[in-house]
């Protein structure tokens, strides 16, 4: 039987994972990678540390499986905004600065001064953020100078892993969106961008392609070493991101993805490009499917405020179910689902850390409002599941003030896993929730490229009705969602009400 071979690049380490043509997970090879941070603010990885992670987890994952022979083609799913600097010889100039760093905010600031917000919207979809590509380059040219005139290729994760596979450089759209030099509606370079920041278009990939293509055939030596067939044709891949919305079926408008995990994320598409004038913590993005575009909201502490929540009220519990070898967020599910419909109307903000999506907040901090002698653990287990899902339906709604319509919502994570948090989210957002069987989205959607490239599905779609099983269907109840949208209503004003305060409180945080 065909299996398909999908390499997800992640902060944390790379992932491998083999699938066959019926959807069934054959095995899953990992191995962990660092970050480094020589200053507040920086964040590095060593392109080298991948590459030895990306040839223990294929090993790992062929060797699991014995299904090294039936792998037909490979394909990648990667950590975004990531700078790898290449000499001429295709050696890394140092470490890469990834998606984390923010060490460019003044660049950000000066490319201001090359051309303006309207302009630069119009072509990029985005606006700037010092994790970019443009302002990431401009602060190396300016801060090690002998380093950006050794650079000949610049290179994102995934690209520098499939260039050490096969040889080729090439990068694909859903990556080059975030760069701030790309001009994102037509799915090329941008003559203009790179004219106005300086950047010479010749340390870009020349090859810039969708990201199914077909870019290389893996080397003797390394298919070898993993165990696998000389010649495999290895895809462009896609950004985590984008990828994930392959690997969970979001490839056509009117259905998007709801991923609740450390942070929450928000995953759709359109046949059309769009911006967001307003700075909301979105992202805009070429998907990975042809003539698809895709869009980005983030949460930053979703799954986090739960885990928050059992870490501070239930450690003991915590330490007592583990011992027994049961789930302390199934004992905090149930105690959530004694509590009523929108908590008694005790309300919580997510914002453990700052808000992203919609507020672009970093002194935002967490609030329940409402709390009173009626309240009890009951509803604060709810509470904090209901908010988390308020602060997806912040970037659901930006979707549906775009003009984009929302039939459906594919949940993963650990949203996905709790009966009651699946019918929350359908009655939050007003629409049918579904799952499927894959739950390595990023992983399964690279391997779907990969199949796709090699000529095994003619399309994505096609690719991801073969692969791709739905599991569960909730719909929303009409009751409930219309008490969910009366608390939605104050949920959305309290950031609103409480945005000086949290500006002063963090100034007076500083201080003390």
């Amino acid at each position: 039987m065909n299996c398909f071979l999908g390499i997800d690049s992640g902060t944390s380490g790379v992932k491998a994972v083999i699938i066959d043509e019926t959807g069934r997970i054959r095995s899953i090879g990992y191995r962990e990678c660092d970050v480094v941070s020589e200053q507040p603010g920086w964040a590095d990885q060593d392109p080298m540390d991948w590459w030895k992670a990306c040839e223990g987890a294929v090993s790992d994952a062929v060797a699991k499986s014995g299904s090294g022979k039936e792998i037909v083609s490979i394909g990648f799913s990667g950590q975004m905004r990531g700078n790898v600097m290449l000499d001429k010889d295709g050696n890394p100039l140092g470490n890469c600065m990834i998606w984390l760093d923010q060490r460019a905010s003044e660049e950000v600031e000066e490319i201001r001064q090359m051309i303006s917000d309207e302009e630069a919207l119009a072509i990029t979809t985005n606006h700037c953020l010092n994790s970019y590509w443009a302002p990431k380059l401009l602060w190396i040219k300016k801060h090690r100078p002998e380093e950006y005139e050794k650079t000949d290729k610049v290179l994102f994760t995934k690209d520098f892993l499939r260039f050490k596979m096969t040889g080729e450089i090439a990068t694909e759209v859903s990556d080059a969106s975030l760069t701030f030099l790309m001009d994102v509606p037509h799915r090329c370079w941008s003559e203009r961008m790179l004219s106005a920041i300086g950047i010479p278009k010749e340390i870009l990939p020349k090859r810039l392609v969708e990201s199914s293509e077909i870019v290389g055939h893996l080397r003797p030596e390394v298919a070898a070493a993993w165990g696998l067939t000389p010649g495999i044709p290895v895809a462009a891949g896609a950004g985590d991101q984008p990828a994930c919305g392959v690997g969970t079926g979001v490839v056509g408008a009117g259905t998007i993805g709801s991923s609740i995990g450390t942070s929450g994320v928000v995953f759709g598409c359109s046949d059309q490009p769009f911006t967001i004038e307003k700075e909301c913590g979105t992202f805009s993005m070429c998907h990975a499917v042809p003539d698809q575009w895709c869009f980005l909201g983030l949460a930053l502490t979703s799954g986090a405020s739960f885990k928050w929540l059992r870490d501070n009220i239930f450690p003991d519990k915590k330490k007592l179910m583990a011992a027994e070898g049961t789930d302390i967020y199934d004992y905090m599910t149930e105690l959530a689902g004694h509590a009523g419909t929108g908590s008694g109307g005790l309300i919580f903000l997510p914002y453990l850390n700052g808000d992203k999506t919609p507020n672009n907040d970093e002194n935002a901090r967490a609030v329940w409002f409402g709390l009173s002698q009626r309240h009890g653990i009951n509803e604060i287990c709810r509470s904090v599941m209901e908010g988390v899902t308020y602060s997806l339906r912040d970037t659901v709604e930006l979707f549906r003030e775009c003009g984009m319509e929302v039939r459906q919502v594919v949940a993963s994570g650990g949203g996905a896993k709790s009966r009651l948090w699946r019918q929350m989210q359908a009655d939050i957002y007003n629409a049918s929730v579904v799952t499927m069987n894959m739950e390595e989205g990023p992983g399964a959607g690279a391997a779907i490229l990969g199949a796709v490239g090699a000529g095994y599905y003619k399309t994505i779609k096609e690719g991801c009705d073969a692969i791709l099983k739905v599991t569960s269907v909730t719909e929303p109840n009409p009751e409930q969602v219309k008490i969910y949208d009366e608390y939605y209503q104050i949920y959305r004003s309290l950031y609103a009400s409480l945005k000086t305060e949290f500006a002063r409180n963090a100034e007076i945080v500083k201080r003390y």
